[in-house]
């Protein structure tokens, strides 16, 4: 069973790569967009690693949700709304269990990804 820690440490472990990989990330944008995709997502990832912090969820889907509207209200572009949709659509599949098993974070992130087919209209 996966608990909201297993869901912080997946968050840390994802900004940490996303520090890691933010030149990069960037570059990469500079030859499709405006040069800002590596920077953005990692100050996105550090207000959601702050945010984690101060507010420290108990239910992973409350760490799923607060992490997607952090997201959405940080990072610039079409960037944020995407990552965020699908955490926060993710988060409102799992609700208020206080666990969750790996069959429930797949449906969950199903409809992640759903939202951002959705939004996205892909």
């Amino acid at each position: 069973m996966l608990d909201a820690d297993f869901f912080r440490r997946w968050i840390t472990a994802t900004a940490a790569s996303v520090d890691r990989e933010a030149q990069r990330l960037t570059a990469l944008d500079s030859a499709i967009g405006d040069a800002d995709h590596g920077s953005n997502l990692q100050r996105g990832f550090t207000a959601v690693l702050a945010t984690l912090e101060k507010e420290s969820p108990d239910t992973p889907g409350a760490v799923l949700t607060l992490a997607g509207r952090r997201l959405i209200s940080t990072v610039g572009g079409a960037s944020g709304p995407l990552y965020g949709t699908l955490l926060r659509r993710a988060g409102k599949v799992l609700g208020d269990a206080p666990e969750v098993s790996e069959a429930q974070l797949a449906e969950a992130l199903r409809a992640g990804v759903d939202g951002v087919t959705a939004l996205g209209g892909a």
